[in-house]
């Protein structure tokens, strides 16, 4: 009876062990069938949403940034021409944006329904920028240039925001765009894994039907198989210590390798230093090659183990090869490093018939994506070179493009800086002659009595662009000193503080009055008088004072003061504007640089020469900002020591007081 309940029991589990995995392969077989029609019929629906729907509102929206872009050109041609071409094709491209407002409307919804404050914040700032353009009768008439000017400036913070309120909008449904795809390749990888999985399930199944009868035989063929591998691991533990030595020789070679080709920045010592370490260390003969600018090249470097043939290859430095091997080609076409040998390569390299029996290693100097030349390194005739051998060439000639180009990059560079100079010098000698003379024919012009009084316009804007451009050939001459390492010239002399501020207030109360900003200027306590070059000082206010007015908004408050201290006296010039972002507070004093919103309102210089002309004082100047609570720059000037011992210990006094 016991004898039959143990039988029972072996033949169930039998039968278990065979059905389970049988009832696992069915299963993950229907499951492989239901599962891409359910993932094809999902991501059907989700791209048929983006080609009807996201796609299209999204080149709408695409379509009113340009239309709002292309309005601005518009306005101006009209004004520069007067034709009214210009104002029908401005109306059109309103209309125009009034089309593709109802396209969106519609679509909009369908995706997401924030995008309707996204929505009715474009139309609504776009709506503000075209009331103003038709309040400032910019389409109505031909103004004057200067009214223009200033009309089209008071509108272009609207358009600024309705062009903003159209890129958001754009992003906003491109985000949605690329959710929805994201979603698609998110079905698309659950259902890849899934099945996977599924598919894993059935061969696991289907192997352990299997692995019963295979599991003895992998008993009997365990011991030989243990038996092997000692036999082998032994062998690979005296080839692994052989692979050993010769990777720590190798990691020597290259660390040597990378310090003397990054030792120098010289263009042509850096090729010598490469032919160097590759002869006589790796090779016998090796060539460099620099590809010119029409494809050809010119032999830059050569070296020789022997020195009567080292001799005579460096008689070809400089020459253009006459005729380059076919195999050399395809090298440097594919960009791979490869073996190659032959008489003709022997020929290429030395200039001599010869090199039968040698190996040659052809590896192309390739730097961000551009050939700079090849090196051909060949052997000693007889010797073979090898996988290893062209990893070793390879690593070094990579090492080898990376300090070329970096030297070929820091001439280029010097290049061009002495260029600029040249550039910056010849232009502000050349023009200032034809510059003075327009100057003095605008100046007799407007003293003439009979001169029309819009003849008479014209000259002072003659006169008013003459002067800006002395003063940016000043200012390029300024740069031109600075980035020389060479301070500006200064004339010092005994000034009153005071008269700075309010000769800075006199100059800019005009603008700030049009721009309906409010000037204030003062000083604290008793500001003791400061031993500097008055024209520079201005020019450093101005340039300060300027900056501000050109971001402090309608309504908005500059300030600028002075305050003495014990060595020196600490002007500040303040604003409300939008600040400046923590990012790029390093980049402010950089020649050239300007802020994106900046673009076509000054040449860039104006601060970077203010901090040329506080430090050839003697001074410092700083600058702090918050976003949106303005911007404050300090910076110092150097008391007058001839100034009296009353005058310097009321300034400590007050000083105190504070």
């Amino acid at each position: 009876m016991n004898e039959r309940r143990g039988i029972w029991r072996v033949g169930t589990e039998s039968t278990w062990t065979t059905v389970l995995p049988v009832a696992f392969i069915i299963v993950s077989l229907l499951s492989l069938v239901a599962l891409p029609l359910a993932v094809a019929n999902r991501t059907s629906r989700m791209r048929d949403e983006i080609t009807r729907v996201a796609e299209p509102a999204r080149r709408s929206a695409n379509q009113i940034q340009m239309d709002l872009t292309a309005e601005v050109d518009k306005i101006i041609a009209f004004q520069v021409t007067g034709q009214t071409q210009y104002r029908d094709e401005f109306l059109r491209l309103v209309r125009q944006q009034e089309e593709n407002r109802k396209a969106l409307q519609q679509l909009a919804p369908q995706l997401n329904e924030e995008l309707d404050d996204e929505l009715a914040a474009l139309f609504r700032h776009a709506a503000m920028w075209h009331d103003g353009i038709t309040r400032s009768d910019l389409l109505a008439q031909q103004l004057p240039g200067e009214v223009f000017q200033t009309r089209l400036f008071e509108q272009h913070p609207a358009f600024d925001k309705a062009l903003g309120a159209a890129a958001e909008l754009q992003v906003s449904l491109q985000t949605g765009i690329e959710q929805r795809l994201q979603q698609i390749r998110s079905t698309e990888r659950w259902s890849v894994s899934l099945t996977i999985i599924l598919t894993m399930l059935a061969l696991t199944s289907a192997m352990l039907v299997a692995g019963l009868g295979r599991r003895m035989r992998l008993l009997a063929g365990e011991a030989t198989r243990r038996r092997h591998d000692a036999e082998r691991e032994a062998s690979e533990a005296v080839n692994a210590r052989a692979a050993a030595e010769r990777e720590e020789r190798r990691a020597a070679f290259l660390a040597v390798a990378g310090q003397e080709l990054a030792a120098s920045l010289d263009f042509d010592q850096t090729l010598a230093t490469l032919a160097r370490l590759l002869v006589p260390n790796l090779g016998e003969v090796c060539v460099i090659d620099l590809a010119e600018e029409d494809g050809t090249l010119r032999r830059a470097a050569a070296a020789h183990r022997d020195p009567a043939m080292a001799a005579k290859m460096e008689r070809l430095l400089g020459e253009t090869p006459a005729e380059v091997p076919e195999t050399l080609i395809l090298i440097l076409q594919a960009r791979e490093a490869r073996l190659a040998s032959g008489a003709e390569l022997y020929e290429y390299a030395v200039g001599e018939p010869d090199g039968a029996g040698r190996a040659f290693a052809i590896l192309p100097l390739v730097s961000r994506g551009r050939t700079l030349g090849v090196v051909i390194v060949g052997t000693s005739e007889g010797k073979l070179l090898g996988a290893a051998d062209l990893t070793l060439f390879t690593d070094v000639v990579r090492r080898a493009a990376l300090s070329i180009d970096n030297a070929r990059l820091y001439l280029e560079s010097q290049q061009a800086v002495r260029a600029r100079e040249e550039v910056l010098a010849i232009v502000s000698h050349d023009l200032r002659n034809p510059l003075n003379a327009v100057m003095l024919a605008s100046s007799f012009m407007e003293s003439s009595a009979t001169l029309a009084a819009e003849d008479r316009e014209q000259m002072e804007t003659i006169s008013v662009s003459a002067n800006r451009m002395k003063r940016l050939i000043a200012d390029l001459l300024d740069v031109t000193r600075l980035e020389g390492g060479k301070r500006l010239p200064i004339e010092p002399e005994r000034i009153d503080a005071e008269s700075l501020l309010r000769e800075a207030h006199e100059l800019f109360k005009a603008q700030a009055a049009a721009s309906s900003v409010e000037l204030k200027f003062g000083a604290e306590g008793i500001v003791p008088p400061i031993f500097a070059d008055r024209h520079r000082v201005m020019q450093v206010l101005s340039n300060l004072i300027g900056n501000s007015m050109k971001f402090t908004p309608t309504g908005g408050v500059i300030s600028f003061r002075a305050e003495g201290r014990a060595e020196d006296v600490l002007f500040t010039v303040a604003d409300t504007g939008p600040g400046i972002p923590a990012a790029n507070l390093g980049d402010i004093f950089s020649p050239y640089w300007q802020a994106k919103r900046t673009e076509r309102m000054g040449a860039g210089l104006g601060l970077p020469i203010a901090k040329g002309i506080v430090e050839a004082h003697g001074g410092t100047i700083t600058v702090e900002s918050e976003q949106g609570k303005g911007t404050r720059f300090y910076f110092t000037l150097p008391v007058d020591r001839n100034a009296s011992p009353r005058e310097l210990t009321s300034v400590a006094g007050s000083r105190e007081r504070h």
